[in-house]
Protein backbone atom coordinates (compact mmCIF):
# COMPACT_ATOMS: atom_id res chain seq x y z
CA UNK A 1 0.00 0.00 0.00
CA UNK A 2 1.40 3.35 -1.15
CA UNK A 3 1.05 5.21 2.15
CA UNK A 4 2.08 2.42 4.55
CA UNK A 5 5.71 3.53 4.33
CA UNK A 6 4.92 7.25 4.46
CA UNK A 7 3.08 7.58 7.77
CA UNK A 8 5.87 9.48 9.52
CA UNK A 9 6.41 11.85 6.59
CA UNK A 10 2.66 12.42 6.35
CA UNK A 11 2.39 13.30 10.03
CA UNK A 12 5.49 15.51 9.85
CA UNK A 13 3.98 17.54 7.00
CA UNK A 14 1.17 18.73 9.26
CA UNK A 15 3.62 19.52 12.07
CA UNK A 16 5.73 21.61 9.66
CA UNK A 17 2.72 23.47 8.19
CA UNK A 18 0.37 24.11 11.12
CA UNK A 19 -1.20 27.25 9.63
CA UNK A 20 -2.01 25.54 6.32
CA UNK A 21 -3.53 22.62 8.24
CA UNK A 22 -5.58 25.02 10.38
CA UNK A 23 -6.84 26.87 7.29
CA UNK A 24 -7.78 23.65 5.51
CA UNK A 25 -9.83 22.55 8.53
CA UNK A 26 -11.44 26.00 8.71
CA UNK A 27 -12.43 25.82 5.03
CA UNK A 28 -13.97 22.35 5.37
CA UNK A 29 -15.95 23.44 8.45
CA UNK A 30 -17.77 26.14 6.45
CA UNK A 31 -19.57 23.42 4.44
CA UNK A 32 -19.59 20.54 6.95
CA UNK A 33 -23.15 19.46 7.82
CA UNK A 34 -24.33 18.03 11.11
CA UNK A 35 -25.23 14.38 11.52
CA UNK A 36 -23.57 11.01 11.07
CA UNK A 37 -20.47 11.35 8.93
CA UNK A 38 -17.77 9.25 7.34
CA UNK A 39 -14.40 10.13 5.82
CA UNK A 40 -13.22 8.22 2.76
CA UNK A 41 -9.44 7.89 2.90
CA UNK A 42 -9.30 8.84 6.55
CA UNK A 43 -5.51 8.49 6.67
CA UNK A 44 -4.19 9.07 10.17
CA UNK A 45 -7.37 10.86 11.28
CA UNK A 46 -5.85 14.32 10.87
CA UNK A 47 -9.15 15.68 9.52
CA UNK A 48 -11.76 13.29 10.92
CA UNK A 49 -10.69 13.66 14.56
CA UNK A 50 -10.84 17.48 14.86
CA UNK A 51 -14.01 17.56 12.73
CA UNK A 52 -15.65 15.03 15.09
CA UNK A 53 -16.10 12.39 12.38
CA UNK A 54 -16.01 9.07 14.20
CA UNK A 55 -15.84 6.65 11.27
CA UNK A 56 -13.77 6.27 8.12
CA UNK A 57 -12.29 3.87 5.61
CA UNK A 58 -8.56 3.64 4.93
CA UNK A 59 -6.74 0.92 2.93
CA UNK A 60 -3.38 1.65 4.57
CA UNK A 61 -3.12 -0.50 7.70
CA UNK A 62 -0.39 1.72 9.18
CA UNK A 63 -2.42 4.89 8.72
CA UNK A 64 -5.66 3.32 9.97
CA UNK A 65 -3.90 2.32 13.19
CA UNK A 66 -2.92 5.94 13.84
CA UNK A 67 -6.47 7.09 13.10
CA UNK A 68 -7.81 4.64 15.67
CA UNK A 69 -5.47 6.13 18.27
CA UNK A 70 -7.11 9.47 17.48
CA UNK A 71 -10.53 7.98 18.21
CA UNK A 72 -11.66 7.33 14.64
CA UNK A 73 -13.04 3.85 13.86
CA UNK A 74 -11.26 2.86 10.64
CA UNK A 75 -12.15 0.00 8.31
CA UNK A 76 -9.31 -1.15 6.04
CA UNK A 77 -10.94 -1.16 2.60
CA UNK A 78 -10.61 0.96 -0.54
CA UNK A 79 -13.17 3.49 -1.73
CA UNK A 80 -14.00 1.22 -4.68
CA UNK A 81 -14.67 -1.72 -2.32
CA UNK A 82 -16.92 0.04 0.18
CA UNK A 83 -20.54 -1.04 0.16
CA UNK A 84 -22.73 0.96 2.54
CA UNK A 85 -26.38 1.78 1.88
CA UNK A 86 -28.03 5.04 2.99
CA UNK A 87 -26.16 5.13 6.29
CA UNK A 88 -24.61 8.59 6.41
CA UNK A 89 -25.76 12.21 6.51
CA UNK A 90 -22.49 13.32 4.96
CA UNK A 91 -19.25 11.93 3.57
CA UNK A 92 -15.94 13.79 3.44
CA UNK A 93 -13.09 13.11 1.02
CA UNK A 94 -9.90 15.15 1.61
CA UNK A 95 -7.38 14.90 -1.29
CA UNK A 96 -8.06 11.14 -1.52
CA UNK A 97 -9.92 11.66 -4.82
CA UNK A 98 -6.48 12.33 -6.38
CA UNK A 99 -5.24 8.85 -5.40
CA UNK A 100 -8.16 6.47 -5.94
CA UNK A 101 -7.95 4.16 -8.96
CA UNK A 102 -11.52 4.89 -10.04
CA UNK A 103 -12.87 8.33 -9.04
CA UNK A 104 -16.28 7.73 -10.65
CA UNK A 105 -16.80 4.42 -8.82
CA UNK A 106 -15.69 6.11 -5.59
CA UNK A 107 -18.32 8.83 -5.98
CA UNK A 108 -20.98 6.27 -6.97
CA UNK A 109 -20.26 4.32 -3.77
CA UNK A 110 -20.52 7.53 -1.75
CA UNK A 111 -23.89 8.33 -3.34
CA UNK A 112 -25.15 4.89 -2.39
CA UNK A 113 -23.86 5.28 1.19
CA UNK A 114 -25.62 8.61 1.76
CA UNK A 115 -29.11 9.06 3.10
CA UNK A 116 -31.57 10.97 0.92
CA UNK A 117 -30.58 14.67 0.90
CA UNK A 118 -27.15 13.73 2.29
CA UNK A 119 -24.00 15.60 1.30
CA UNK A 120 -20.69 14.63 -0.26
CA UNK A 121 -17.77 17.02 0.34
CA UNK A 122 -14.64 16.68 -1.79
CA UNK A 123 -11.58 18.71 -0.75
CA UNK A 124 -8.68 18.86 -3.21
CA UNK A 125 -5.81 20.93 -4.57
CA UNK A 126 -7.20 22.62 -7.69
CA UNK A 127 -5.16 22.00 -10.84
CA UNK A 128 -6.27 25.41 -12.14
CA UNK A 129 -4.68 27.27 -9.21
CA UNK A 130 -1.07 28.56 -9.16
CA UNK A 131 -0.13 26.07 -6.42
CA UNK A 132 -1.93 23.23 -8.20
CA UNK A 133 0.04 23.86 -11.38
CA UNK A 134 3.31 23.83 -9.40
CA UNK A 135 2.30 20.52 -7.76
CA UNK A 136 1.49 19.00 -11.16
CA UNK A 137 4.75 20.21 -12.69
CA UNK A 138 6.88 18.83 -9.84
CA UNK A 139 4.88 15.76 -8.82
CA UNK A 140 7.52 13.26 -9.97
CA UNK A 141 9.77 14.61 -7.20
CA UNK A 142 7.14 14.20 -4.47
CA UNK A 143 6.73 11.08 -2.34
CA UNK A 144 3.05 11.93 -1.90
CA UNK A 145 1.92 13.36 -5.22
CA UNK A 146 3.97 11.21 -7.57
CA UNK A 147 0.96 8.96 -8.22
CA UNK A 148 -1.71 11.67 -7.92
CA UNK A 149 -4.15 12.78 -10.59
CA UNK A 150 -5.03 16.43 -10.04
CA UNK A 151 -8.49 17.78 -10.83
CA UNK A 152 -10.05 21.16 -11.55
CA UNK A 153 -13.23 22.35 -9.85
CA UNK A 154 -15.07 21.72 -13.14
CA UNK A 155 -13.74 18.12 -13.26
CA UNK A 156 -15.03 17.41 -9.75
CA UNK A 157 -18.46 18.93 -10.36
CA UNK A 158 -18.80 17.01 -13.64
CA UNK A 159 -18.07 13.74 -11.82
CA UNK A 160 -20.62 14.59 -9.13
CA UNK A 161 -23.25 15.51 -11.73
CA UNK A 162 -22.65 12.27 -13.61
CA UNK A 163 -23.57 10.31 -10.47
CA UNK A 164 -26.64 12.43 -9.65
CA UNK A 165 -25.49 15.02 -7.12
CA UNK A 166 -26.94 18.56 -7.23
CA UNK A 167 -27.06 21.91 -5.37
CA UNK A 168 -23.31 22.50 -5.54
CA UNK A 169 -21.45 24.86 -3.24
CA UNK A 170 -17.74 25.65 -3.19
CA UNK A 171 -15.35 27.26 -0.70
CA UNK A 172 -11.63 27.82 -1.11
CA UNK A 173 -8.46 28.97 0.68
CA UNK A 174 -4.65 29.10 0.17
CA UNK A 175 -3.64 31.76 -2.35
CA UNK A 176 -0.17 31.87 -3.90
CA UNK A 177 2.28 29.63 -5.75
CA UNK A 178 4.43 28.39 -2.85
CA UNK A 179 3.74 26.75 0.51
CA UNK A 180 6.07 29.32 2.06
CA UNK A 181 4.24 32.33 0.62
CA UNK A 182 0.53 31.75 0.98
CA UNK A 183 -2.29 34.12 1.88
CA UNK A 184 -5.27 32.78 3.79
CA UNK A 185 -8.95 33.58 3.44
CA UNK A 186 -12.05 31.45 3.04
CA UNK A 187 -14.01 32.61 -0.01
CA UNK A 188 -16.34 31.34 -2.68
CA UNK A 189 -14.27 29.61 -5.32
CA UNK A 190 -12.22 31.77 -7.66
CA UNK A 191 -8.48 31.05 -7.73
CA UNK A 192 -7.55 29.46 -4.40
CA UNK A 193 -5.57 26.23 -4.27
CA UNK A 194 -7.49 24.31 -1.59
CA UNK A 195 -11.08 23.84 -2.67
CA UNK A 196 -14.04 22.11 -1.02
CA UNK A 197 -16.94 21.22 -3.32
CA UNK A 198 -20.18 20.03 -1.74
CA UNK A 199 -23.03 18.30 -3.54
CA UNK A 200 -26.39 17.05 -2.29
CA UNK A 201 -27.89 13.63 -3.05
Amino acid sequence: MLFDSLVNEYEEWFEKHPEIYKQELKTIKTLLPKGKGMEVGVGTGRFAAPLNIKFGIEPSKAMAEVARKRGVESVEITAEEMNFEEEFDFILIVTTICFVKNPLKTIQNCYKALKKEGFLLIAFVDLDSPLGRIYEKNKEKSKFYKWAKFFTKKDIINLLKKVGFRDFECRENLYGDSLNNLKFEVKECNGGAFKVVRGRK
